[in-house]
């Protein structure tokens, strides 16, 4: 019986995973939001779509319609022959391993006719790997059953003791972002483990 390498294609298992979630809203009126998601990117090209987002604002029936282009790409860390660290763009033809370490970034770059007052992005965590504390920008919320957030680090009851749980646990990693301008673009990013 021939055993399946899920290592070999480094997206196979993960074809259909919702990898992210963009909220935003304006600064004119009050906030409405709906959320767009996205998929993992793929071995070929990285994700690179136009996420539609409408917020109503507080004029009649009037609403603007928003957009956030949004890329999220995926690149194995490696270390060059000086001991420099190197991102290495996961494609078809990289295979990983167990412990091998993956940086996620996410780009969204605001193009809509405002400034986005706030914009809340949310990248999940794929079952294939682990977060690690390289969280990127600070003070991010964490999710361990991917709908309910929280202030990481995430702290929960065992034995009736409050500890912090194991970041294995993480199913997905929310940040606040304020004031995203026009033609601007903010960057997330975190990094896992492949287990």
């Amino acid at each position: 019986m021939k055993k399946s390498n899920h290592f070999a294609n480094p997206f196979s298992a993960w074809s259909g995973h919702r990898l992210f979630h963009v909220v935003a809203g304006t600064l004119v009126g009050v906030m409405a939001v709906t959320q767009a998601s996205a998929m993992l990117p793929t071995p070929e090209q990285a994700v690179d779509n136009s996420v539609a987002v409408q917020a109503n604002a507080n004029q009649g029936s009037s609403s603007n319609a928003q957009a956030v282009n949004s890329k999220i790409t995926a690149s194995l860390i490696s270390v060059d022959a000086n001991g420099q660290e190197l991102l290495v763009p996961v494609n078809a033809n990289t295979r990983l391993q167990s412990g091998n370490v993956l940086e996620y970034q996410g780009y969204f770059t605001n193009t809509n006719a405002d400034r986005v007052r706030k914009m809340t992005v949310t990248m999940s965590i794929p079952e294939q790997v682990e977060l690690l504390r390289a969280v990127s920008p600070d003070f991010p919320y964490g999710s361990a059953d991917g709908s309910n957030f929280a202030r990481m680090p995430l702290r929960g009851k065992v034995d009736n003791q409050l500890q912090e749980i194991p970041l294995k646990f993480y199913k997905a990693v929310r940040w606040d972002l304020e004031g995203v301008g026009l033609n601007d673009t903010v960057v997330v990013k975190y990094r896992a483990r492949v287990k």
